[in-house]
């Protein structure tokens, strides 16, 4: 009778410990960003491997019974009224088709708070993947009233397989094609190009146009003879070869894994609904003032929030911007480089037209190098597309036109009038991982020379944001999977360089827009809000 009592009180201390080690296990991850695993749930024998794999059969069909369906959403620590500056955490359980509870993770979700009378605010939710079909999404509560919870299924955790399974085993996504022109017999030939680092190429059988210096791989098939390596002139997506390759990396029954947009589910607004009490927080977080912005800013509780259209940021204090005299006046005698993709060119083009800077430079469409400034405000900026790879649906690109943006780094003359703002992923997340590595880290080493030389030059680092899917190209070249592995990478690269990194993807995650890979005027402008708050801060 003595040792079932000992045993039964032994059980009732374990009941009790169990919520206090759920928080400490909770609060042991609570500073990572999304889709990081706690390390209390990592298993050295891949369990998560081992789990997912069993929903697809060896034939290489799907079992669409064990593919993500719905959610269970909960709210883990409920109270009557929550006070501003509080965190919110939301409990996500992944259930089938079959309404099972899921045994494995990697669903990659979209969690937002938002609130829609007497203001439209909202804001993103990060989310702490527990690989058992558990999530947990956490809000810090910026502003008061009735605010909701959406969450919404972007993949599948059946389809992010598929995706990684086309990342790691299928380098080619896309068919560039490049032309040779030799003008002396007016000869010319097509063949294919590549960035990717070809493990097995025989150099006698390619052209190559890679440059170590800068950590950057370029080469094409070799023309026939008398057709030279320098004799390239244009190139161009080949649109047909590419729809029939994408449509063969991936099964019939794959493709059921990657619904459009407008297919995509929300939780009911209605399902989770929470009063929040308090003052708007603005430029102070838990009783801290925020930081002026500027680079290497430790990681903030939340990028953010959208609150009637204006971004209030909770990393750095922002500034705002309302009229181009405001602009001129923190861009006088300044020079601003932009190097990147179209999401950046977004940028340079609302300022050249918000302040009415003459321009010049290729027709919008296709614009590779482009250049606008003030001789009154002694203000410069000036845009250049990066070098191959390109996803652009034009006939021919001019390979003279573009530039390695760590090879454009390097003939910069800085100084603290000299801004230098990055920003490519969009034409990467098409290749293998290695190659937006070698590039990043070859700018990174550029910009590690410029500072050497000139050390108070300001370099800012522009982040993916969210996209669109309507198509399958848009899942196996675009997936905002891949944005993301992408946005990681970047930040992990250069965590310990003098950059200030502009995070803008919780702003595309929350916004009162659908996502697009390119925002919409309204949201550049308060990214370009931002972007003047680093070179001018508060």
């Amino acid at each position: 009778m003595g040792k079932f009592k000992l045993l039964l009180a032994i059980i009732v201390c374990l009941a009790c410990l169990a919520p206090l080690v759920y928080q400490i296990q909770f609060k042991s991850v609570i500073n990572e960003r999304n889709y990081r695993t706690p390390l209390s749930v990592q298993s050295k024998d891949n369990r998560e491997d081992r789990l997912t794999s069993q929903w697809r059969y060896k034939n290489g069909s799907v079992n669409f019974s064990m593919v993500t369906q719905n959610f269970i959403v909960s709210i883990v620590n409920p109270q009557a009224v929550y006070q501003v500056g509080q965190l919110l955490l939301i409990k996500i359980v992944a259930k089938d088709s079959k309404g099972r509870v899921k045994s494995y993770g990697g669903d990659f979700l979209r969690t937002k708070l938002y609130s829609n009378v007497p203001v439209q605010a909202s804001t993103a939710g990060r989310v702490t993947d527990f690989k058992n079909g558990t999530y947990i999404a956490r809000f810090f509560l910026s502003w008061p009233g009735i605010l909701f919870v959406s969450v919404q299924l972007i993949h599948s955790s059946e389809a992010v397989q598929v995706l990684k399974r086309i990342r790691d085993t299928a380098p080619v996504r896309r068919i560039m094609v490049c032309g040779f022109l030799d003008e002396k017999r007016n000869v010319s030939e097509w063949t294919p190009c590549t960035n990717n680092v070809g493990k097995h190429v025989n150099l006698r059988d390619v052209c190559e146009y890679s440059k170590p210096a800068f950590n950057v791989s370029f080469h094409c098939q070799r023309p026939t003879r008398p057709i030279r390596c320098g004799s390239i002139t244009v190139c161009h997506r080949d649109r047909t070869g590419t729809s029939t390759l994408q449509d063969e990396i991936v099964t019939a029954d794959e493709k059921k894994l990657f619904p459009r947009d407008l297919s995509l589910k929300e939780t009911s607004s209605s399902s989770i609904e929470i009063q929040a009490k308090g003052i708007r927080v603005t430029k102070k977080v838990t009783g801290s003032t925020l930081p002026v912005c500027a680079p290497r800013l430790a990681e903030a509780a939340s990028e953010g929030y959208w609150f009637n259209g204006t971004w209030n940021c909770l990393r750095c204090q922002t500034r705002r911007f309302p009229s181009a005299r405001s602009m001129l006046d923190c861009l006088q005698h300044k020079s601003l480089y932009f190097f990147g993709d179209s999401t950046t060119r977004q940028w340079w083009a609302y300022l050249t037209e918000f302040i009415g800077l003459g321009r010049s430079g290729d027709v919008p469409q296709i614009i590779n190098i482009a250049s606008s400034s003030s001789r009154e405000y002694n203000v410069s900026l000036k845009y250049r597309f990066h070098y191959f790879p390109k996803n652009v649906n034009v006939k021919n690109i001019d390979v003279n036109t573009l530039g390695y943006v760590a090879e454009g780094i390097d003939e910069i003359v800085g100084g603290p009038n000299v801004v230098i703002i990055v920003g490519l992923w969009a034409h990467f997340m098409a290749e293998p991982m290695e190659t937006f590595r070698s590039r990043v880290w070859g700018i990174r080493h550029a910009i590690e020379r410029l500072h050497s030389r000139y050390p108070d030059t300001l370099v800012i680092w522009r982040t993916s944001n969210t996209n669109h899917h309507d198509r399958l190209s848009h899942f196996v070249e675009n997936s905002d999977w891949y944005g993301y592995q992408l946005f990681l990478e970047v930040k992990k690269i250069l965590e310990d360089v003098n950059v200030a990194i502009l995070d803008v993807w919780e702003m595309s995650e929350s916004m009162w827009h659908d996502a697009i890979m390119h925002p919409p005027k309204e949201v550049i402008k308060e990214h370009v809000n931002m972007l003047l708050s680093y070179i001018c801060p508060a």
